[in-house]
């Protein structure tokens, strides 16, 4: 039992010398940068709430402590689903000799010390950086911390058991609805950027303004004494972290979350077992259907097999669909901010340079995607060399597919932006036209990408390798950066600078695309021969 954990820590948390180094630092890197956003977020808005509402520093962390216990709960309820109840190793771990019972307790055992990684690594930058935005740091706030990361896995934990139960049912009936699940996903998502938006929306109006808007100082107030409350775990860790009743706060937790994992486990217990045994009677297989032979000419099946690969794998049916999908109303929150803080900063009329930065990091994000348009073959690879289709009209047929997904979006998008007065229709068509022939030169620099480090090694689940799709992400967003400044620095500075900002970001657009077009034509055919795969 021991070597068995010993052994699955050393796969998760080990270092493999096999591993891609370039795409273990671009990984560090982003996650650096999205660490280092975070930070910056929670200082910023500790600093507002300290210098705008009267509000102790005991009572403002349960806000934060609250947040991280949610994340941490749904971090938990993940890894309860995949370890105990969906393994994707469930045959050979059944062969293993270890009883179910322990390759149980095993699993809930690195379940837990997963968790207490994910809450050393959140929580200690995390109030470090609140305690200087609120000007609390001391010795004993520091071994608060500390006895705090101690404590914070055990919530989530235990509530994770319970949660997971009704989450595993509810997965198995939406395990052949994909179309539910993405809706689902959206909905989420777009809910997360919503709420993000309030959040930047309001620290730029206190940063720009130095004021509150209206009922938005009621609001916070009201939001910090509803979680001030002894129905919230995080209340009972605020007091065991700033020594405050403490033996009541450590009493409630820890005796709290004791009971409830032992409850939780004696009912996760029957559940799984009852799960294992469905899964091995049923080979983990859910039948096979008949199927005709269908009559499509080479563009249609290889169009209609690319989009079936879209909504298959996952990685691109939410975070590449869902993406594109959601991307009009993401798009009106974030122009919004973008124009507010602008206009701030610059001065009027900058809607339309706000719109071609806002909505080039889009295009951004969602044709980064195709960095992985044969990586996401994987070991079926050998195939699209076997089909009597040129290579050059394959990769043609999957960039038309991409280019129409970030197309549509685009489209959607800008019509948003008219509707609500944001753009006139010259802006409008020059967004479209700029933005179109963008999403073409990035669908086309992915694909040389991918030609040039096809990753092509087995991947769980075929999911789609992340080093191009990094890459194309920060060339993506250097170009949204490089037009977003023309399109607002122009018109503010030169005389008819609209149009000189029109023509420029069109013309930067076309020769991006013209380049990455005439790379692909005349380089596909012999990159793709020396493929092996």
């Amino acid at each position: 039992m021991l070597e068995f954990i010993r052994l699955q820590l050393k796969l998760k948390w080990g270092f493999n010398r096999n591993n891609n180094k370039a795409s273990a630092i671009m990984t560090a890197v982003a996650a650096l940068i999205a660490v280092a956003i975070a930070l910056a977020l929670v200082w910023a808005l500790s600093y507002v709430l300290r210098t705008s509402i009267a509000v102790t520093a005991k009572r403002l962390s349960i806000l934060y402590l609250t947040i991280i216990m949610l994340g941490l709960t749904v971090a938990a309820t993940g890894m309860q689903v995949k370890r105990l109840y969906k393994p994707g190793d469930l045959l050979i771990s059944a062969r293993f000799p270890i009883s179910p019972f322990k390759m149980f307790l095993s699993n809930l055992i690195l379940n837990y010390i997963d968790l207490c990684i994910y809450s050393a690594v959140i929580l200690l930058p995390v109030m470090l950086v609140f305690g200087f935005a609120m000007h609390c740091i001391s010795f004993a706030y520091v071994m608060g911390i500390i006895l705090g990361i101690l404590l914070m896995p055990l919530i989530p934990f235990a509530l994770s058991i319970y949660i997971a139960i009704p989450t595993v049912y509810i997965t198995s009936l939406l395990e052949k609805h994909g179309i539910a699940r993405l809706v689902i996903f959206i909905l989420v998502l777009v809910g997360l950027f919503v709420l993000y938006d309030y959040i930047l929306t309001v620290l730029a109006q206190f940063f720009i303004h130095r004021n509150w808007e209206v009922g938005t100082l009621e609001i916070w107030n009201n939001l910090l004494a509803g979680l001030d409350a002894y129905y919230n775990p995080a209340y009972y860790l605020s007091n065991i972290m700033f020594f405050d009743r403490f033996w009541f706060g450590f009493g409630v937790l820890f005796g709290g979350g004791v009971a409830l994992i032992a409850g939780g486990v004696a009912l996760a217990r029957v559940v799984c077992e009852n799960f294992r045994i469905k899964a091995l009677d049923s080979g983990i297989t859910h039948g096979s259907r008949h199927t005709e032979i269908d009559d499509y000419g080479s563009v249609r099946a290889i169009f209609r097999y690319g989009f079936k690969e879209i909504l298959r794998t996952k990685t691109y049916s939410y975070f590449y669909l869902g993406v594109a999908i959601s991307t009009p109303v993401m798009v009106f929150f974030c122009n919004r901010l973008v124009t507010m803080v602008g206009e701030a900063q610059v001065g009027t009329g900058i809607n339309f340079g706000a719109s071609m930065l806002v909505i080039a990091v889009f295009m951004a994000m969602i044709c980064s995607f195709t960095g992985t348009i044969l990586s996401v073959e994987g070991k079926n690879f050998y195939i699209t060399k076997l089909i009597p289709v040129p290579y050059r009209k394959q990769l043609l047929i999957k960039g038309v597919l991409n280019i129409g997904v970030s197309a549509v979006a685009l489209i959607i998008s800008v019509v948003v932006l008219g509707f609500l007065h944001f753009l006139n229709v010259a802006e409008m068509a020059t967004l479209i036209a700029t933005q179109l022939v963008l999403s073409v030169g990035l669908v086309f620099n992915g694909i040389n990408l991918n030609l040039a480090n096809p990753n092509l090694k087995p991947k769980a689940n075929g999911e789609a390798e992340e080093i191009n799709i990094t890459y194309m992400l920060l060339i993506g967003l250097a170009i949204a950066a490089i037009l977003g400044a023309i399109s607002i620095i122009f018109p503010k500075t030169f005389e008819n600078g609209a149009t000189a900002a029109y023509l420029v970001s069109v013309g930067i657009a076309a020769v991006y695309t013209a380049i990455n077009v005439l790379v692909f034509w005349f380089t596909v055919d012999k990159k793709y021969r020396k493929i092996e795969g």
